[in-house]
């Protein structure tokens, strides 16, 4: 059964590198025509095109931060202002991103920001929301790990002793009637969020899990809320209740 894997993993492995192969062959081959037959005004046209698509991205680049500083100041986004606020997330945070770990600076700070700006733009649609089709997304680490209990089957095995946040936030969602699910990991939640197919997601989680999972989601709006983690990533972390009861009402129809 492993050798079976392995070789699925190296057959895909070595199409996908055949395919970068050929497509820097297929590159080179055009370079290489545009070099033997192309004439001098050729090369001018090209380098004209090149400059003003840089100039197009430059002015894009400029309009998206300064959308995000407007949404970051005022905490609300216009719609004049949404189209550029969403290019940004998809875009420049990004950029951004790998340019920090290109410089080795901190990437938490930028993914931080991203999740503050992505919630700016979800609260500024002013969409509600019924209970059903909302869904509280939790990370396994929330849970206190000496217990025994296994909640990633069944949120409502959780005796709700006190000993972690899963019990804070079941009885705010036995107020609302929001349904809440306890994940392992980035798969597991992609896999519920594919099966169930919510209207919105209230997820807690780092600002790693929470930025990459707001990008895989797509059209799915998420309300982010970053978990604290006195005890270091992924072990007895924590998240603030009142955040998440804020959050949460700003998201539930009346």
């Amino acid at each position: 059964m492993k050798g079976k894997c392995w070789d699925k993993s190296f057959s895909r492995f070595m199409y996908i590198s055949g395919l970068i192969i050929l497509f820097n062959i297929a590159v080179l081959s055009i370079f290489g025509l545009v070099y033997i037959h192309f004439t001098i005004n050729t090369y001018n046209i090209i380098l004209l095109f090149l400059i003003l698509v840089i100039i197009i991205s430059t002015v894009l680049l400029i309009l998206s931060t300064a959308a995000v500083f407007n949404a970051y100041k005022n905490k609300k986004i216009s719609k004049h202002f949404m189209w550029f606020v969403k290019s940004a997330l998809k875009t420049v945070f990004p950029a951004a991103v790998f340019v920090s770990t290109l410089a080795g600076v901190e990437k938490d700070a930028v993914r931080k920001l991203f999740v503050e700006i992505n919630n700016i733009a979800v609260e500024s649609t002013g969409l509600k929301y019924r209970a059903e089709n909302i869904l509280i997304l939790l990370p396994h680490c929330l849970q206190n790990s000496g217990c025994a209990i296994k909640v990633t089957n069944d949120v409502n095995n959780c005796k709700r002793c006190g000993n972690c946040s899963i019990g804070d936030v079941l009885k705010i969602a036995d107020r609302s009637g929001v349904p809440v699910i306890v994940v392992t990991g980035g798969t597991a939640a992609r896999n519920v969020i594919g099966r169930d197919k919510p209207g919105v997601i209230l997820s807690v989680a780092c600002e790693r899990d929470l930025s990459s999972g707001i990008a895989d989601v797509g059209s799915i709006p998420v309300m982010g809320i970053i978990n604290e983690r006195p005890n270091g990533p992924c072990r007895d972390t924590a998240l603030n209740i009142v955040e998440l009861e804020e959050k949460l009402n700003s998201l539930l129809s009346v």
